[in-house]
């Protein structure tokens, strides 16, 4: 492993159509200048629109980014050609899953220098499994060591580092016997994506009638995000099979976000806004939501009518009271910046829900099961009465996942292995 990186070629930006996704790639390289601001990280994106470049235009005006595809030919374009020629190591985001196969075997075939991953997931059972965390783990201890592909056990061996974004994927890879990697917990680069657009956040609160500190904020999702339908494709046989047990689903699932929104109402006295973290969620929540709560408390009840950039979603949860959230990556924002949050985790989600305990919060998630109404009415109630512990848990969560980016950012520099810690012994 070589001491000398001063380019991380970043592989990431894998939608626009989640905001969780479109923060991956900000927040590696946030964490980078913060932690290494020596190093320059060349972002090398999948799927960027207009509104995602501007965004990073505006906050990283510093950071190049890069387009092109690798052919049988190489690179498509000659700036992606010059990145790879002039990249240290690369550096594939994070994300679900390790995407990018084929392009880890043509870097190691054709360019030879260090490659890795940088707070992934790899959940070997959901989908299709629905199971809760702790079914999860018991599932992941009883694979057998040949589970993996050797395609794809092979591309982890040969990585200098493998930075999993929960235990259970680290779990699973030791369990799988990878060790070649410098292998070990290191959290989803949007924990250290900080950036906001305040004036945006403060023209929607203004069209919405919300004052600063005194709303709370609630995300909705299906099981499933339906992305035949996103994309407007023709759906597989297995969206097919998701799409049926969104619609089985979605009435139970919804019923708990609103048992929150109708103590928070009651509790706080306190308006609350529905705000989407995938596009999707918007005409879900219209057509969804209205009909589940009372009407005293929909009186309260904002919902936002489009899908909105990530600067102005963390713009808005930063200055909320609360954001519970059927996604994960709004707990997150919501923790960055010391805001009481709860994550209703649904069965069909994958390991990677168990990144909050991982940094010390397992409380802040609460399972979709037959006892969640109970659970997030008094959880979204202790918060109403008294914010402060729960504040106190957002900043543990976003201190320790500091601790852990730092120590994954200088180990990549470096060259050496993360030190033993949370995820590690």
């Amino acid at each position: 492993m070589t001491s000398t990186r001063r380019t991380v070629l970043l592989r990431s930006s894998w939608a626009t159509v989640n905001i969780g996704d479109v923060a991956h790639s900000p927040g590696v390289v946030r964490a980078f200048q913060r932690f290494a601001p020596e190093v320059e990280v060349v972002l090398w994106p999948i799927r960027l629109e207009e509104r995602e470049r501007s965004m990073l235009r505006h906050a990283f005006p510093d950071v190049r980014v890069v387009d092109g595809a690798l052919g049988v030919d190489g690179p498509s374009t000659p700036e992606l050609a010059a990145a790879i020629d002039g990249a240290d190591v690369l550096m594939h985001g994070s994300g679900a899953d390790a995407f990018q196969g084929a392009e880890i075997d043509w870097w190691r075939e054709h360019v030879g220098r260090p490659y890795g991953y940088f707070g992934i997931t790899v959940d070997p059972l959901c989908p299709p499994t629905m199971a809760t965390l702790p079914e999860l783990a018991q599932m992941v201890d009883q694979l057998p060591p040949s589970y993996l592909e050797d395609d794809v056990k092979d591309r982890f061996d040969g990585a200098d580092f493998v930075y999993c974004r929960e235990t259970l994927t680290l779990a699973t890879l030791r369990g799988q016997k990878i060790t070649g990697p410098d292998l070990a917990f290191g959290p989803d680069g949007t924990f250290a994506f900080d950036h906001t657009d305040d004036v945006a956040a403060a023209r929607l609160l203004e069209e919405l009638g919300l004052r600063p500190g005194r709303f709370a904020c609630f995300v909705p999702r299906l099981r499933y995000a339906p992305y035949a339908k996103i994309y407007g494709t023709a759906p597989t046989r297995e969206q097919m099979r998701r799409d049926a047990i969104n619609r089985a689903t979605v009435t139970q699932d919804l019923a708990v976000l609103a048992a929150a929104i109708e103590t928070w109402v009651r509790v706080s006295g306190l308006p609350a806004v529905v705000v989407p973290e995938m596009s999707y969620a918007v005409e879900l929540a219209h057509e969804q939501l209205p009909g589940l709560l009372s009407p005293q408390t929909l009186d309260q009840v904002r919902i936002l009518d489009r899908y909105w950039p990530l600067e102005e979603a963390t713009g808005v949860y930063a200055v909320s009271s609360l954001v519970v959230s059927m996604e994960c990556h709004s707990p997150i924002m919501a923790a960055r910046h010391a805001i009481p949050t709860v994550y209703l985790r649904q069965p069909t989600e994958t390991t990677k829900s168990q990144m909050f305990a991982d940094l010390g919060a397992p409380d802040l998630v609460i399972e979709l099961d037959h006892r969640a109404a109970a659970t997030v009415v008094a959880a979204v109630t202790d918060i109403a009465t008294d914010p402060a512990p729960a504040i106190a848990r957002s900043r543990r969560v976003a201190a320790n996942a500091d601790d852990r980016l730092r120590a994954a950012v200088e180990a990549c520099v470096a060259g050496r292995p993360l030190s033993a810690g949370i995820g590690d012994a």
